[in-house]
């Protein structure tokens, strides 16, 4: 007979549902991630043109691509964005709980 496990869904990010300290850190960058990922595709770059664009080589494109989250700061992320002929803005505002949310709205 097949055992059965509890499920427990949620609406939070997988990373908060870790609970995983960085999690805020780990959304925004891969928000960032999937952002560049979609350029590169609607643009029908290969990984070498992308990577000429934002100054990476073909590897570190693909481990991008392949959401290889460890590997990239928000720093990094923000600058292959630019590159790409992005304008990046950063806003800040209050929150409106005592702890403030880190997100990307494009």
């Amino acid at each position: 007979m097949a055992k059965r496990e509890a499920v427990t869904y949620s609406t939070e990010s997988a990373f908060h549902a870790l609970g995983l300290p960085d999690a805020d850190d780990l959304v925004l960058r891969a928000e960032l991630m999937r952002k560049i990922g979609e350029i590169v595709s609607a643009r029908g770059l290969t990984q070498t043109q992308a990577g000429a664009l934002m100054r990476m080589d073909q590897p570190r494109v693909s481990a991008l691509v392949k959401g290889r989250i460890g590997k990239f700061s928000t720093d990094r992320l923000l600058q292959a964005l630019s590159d790409l002929g992005q304008d990046v803005e950063v806003r800040i505002t209050p929150a409106r709980t005592g702890k403030g949310r880190l997100r990307v709205a494009a």
